[in-house]
């Protein structure tokens, strides 16, 4: 008896476990490429990537952008999807976090594959990492989506914090921050960011 209630404890587990078997939620609004609205009223910054800002604080929107906001909506809009949740619920602006999925279908990694969101890493929210860098490494090699933009590198390297996947120029005053074990040195800008690291907002490189 004790041997069939830890069977059913473990299945329950992994059932509970699975988004595929977990709540579903119905998209009421799709922000941008990567932040949806529920019908709850909440809203959700999907984790491990980042998709083109549809209003940058420099006024425009980034490259890519409105591509990746129409991509979104026809695999989310007024659809169920069900979420995935990592080590962290929430961001610091009170959205939720999480991978989601419409049926057998992982969004996030969907996104990045076709090329309308880059990979970023933010620990501790690291589950799917090594299945989203897969996917981004199709999409520069077949050249999709955002990575058809050309960008020339402003500086002869950057400085990368492995610990916080943050990318900066030599000069940025977070560099100095960056203990040296935890500091990486890259010789252009596209080679990190290919790896997941993301560009400080402060220094912008």
């Amino acid at each position: 008896m004790n041997r069939l209630l830890a069977v059913l404890f473990f299945v329950l587990a992994i059932v509970c476990a699975n988004p595929l078997f977990g709540k579903e939620y119905v998209v009421k609004k799709v922000i941008d490429g990567d932040t949806i609205q529920l019908e709850s009223g909440e809203t959700v910054r999907y984790i491990g990537i980042d998709a083109p800002e549809l209003y940058s604080k420099e006024g425009g929107s980034e490259f890519f952008s409105k591509e990746a906001a129409r991509f979104n909506k026809k695999l989310v809009f007024l659809k169920k999807v069900k979420l995935e949740f990592d080590t962290e619920k929430q961001d610091s602006h009170g959205r939720m976090l999480a991978y989601v999925f419409v049926k057998n279908m992982f969004v996030n990694a969907e996104l990045v594959k076709l090329g309308y969101a880059k990979v970023m890493i933010k620990p501790p929210n690291t589950k799917y990492k090594d299945v989203l860098l897969a996917q981004q490494k199709k999409a520069i090699d077949e050249v999709r989506g955002l990575w058809q933009e050309k960008r020339q590198d402003t500086e002869t390297s950057y400085i990368g914090n492995k610990r916080t996947y943050s990318l900066h120029r030599p000069s940025c005053s977070y560099v100095k921050k960056i203990p040296d074990k935890s500091r990486i040195t890259f010789r252009s800008r596209s080679d990190a960011i290919k790896i997941g690291y993301t560009p400080c907002r402060y220094c912008k490189p």
